[in-house]
Formats: C-alpha cells, structure tokens, sequence
C-alpha cells in the first residue's frame, strides 16, 4: 500500500522537528558546558558543536533542508569515522550512528510541503 501525499508530508514534518530539535538541544548542550582553556581540541569541538545547532535549527525551520541535512550528516559523521579509523567497531557509538542515520533520512526527504523554505 503506498503512503498518501498528506501521510508523506506528515512523516517528513514530524522527522523534520526531531531531527532538528535533537541537533539544536545537542549542539547547545555542548557550548553550554564548554569551559577552559582554549586548545585545538576545544576549538573544534566547539565548531562541530555550533554546526550541528545552526544546522538543527535551519531543519528545524525548514530552511534549506537538504543542504543542512547534508552538512549534519557531515558534522556528525566525522566523529564516527574518526573513531572507526582509530580501531572503534562500527556499532561502537549507536546513539552517533543513529543522528548519522535519521540526519541523513532528512537530507534525502527534504523539507515538505511544510518548510519555510518552500
């Protein structure tokens, strides 16, 4: 049985605001606590940290969908894959690969008929 068109636009608002919501309350968690010396390290925590809340929040709205999915999808990759070049198993971090997924779910099914930037 295949989804009707208004079936569709709810699944993708409804994956939208999860999406977004989750990377925006991530993203803002880790500035929140963000504290010390400023380091390398520091630096690009914070950076990945403020990507996934600018991106989280362009989802969120509705705003370029695709292209924030994508960075997203860039940004919360990157720790995974790091992790599996140093010797991590894939299924080492479920909760990373899971973002990574749901993410990338959102790049491939746009905005709907409900985005901002429709």
């Amino acid at each position: 049985m295949a989804a009707s068109k208004t079936r569709t636009d709810w699944a993708l608002l409804l994956l939208r605001l999860a999406v977004g919501g989750m990377a925006v309350v991530q993203g803002f968690e880790v500035l929140r606590r963000a504290h010390g010396a400023i380091s390398f390290a520091h630096a690009s925590t914070w950076g990945l940290a403020l990507g996934e809340l600018v991106c989280g929040a362009l989802i969120l709205l509705g705003l370029w969908v695709p292209l924030a999915g994508g960075l997203l999808v860039a940004v919360l990759g990157w720790p995974l894959v790091h992790g599996w070049m140093h010797g991590a198993g894939v299924l080492a971090n479920l909760g990373g690969l899971f973002r990574l997924l749901v993410g990338l779910a959102c790049a491939v099914g746009g905005g709907g008929k409900w985005a901002l930037g429709r």
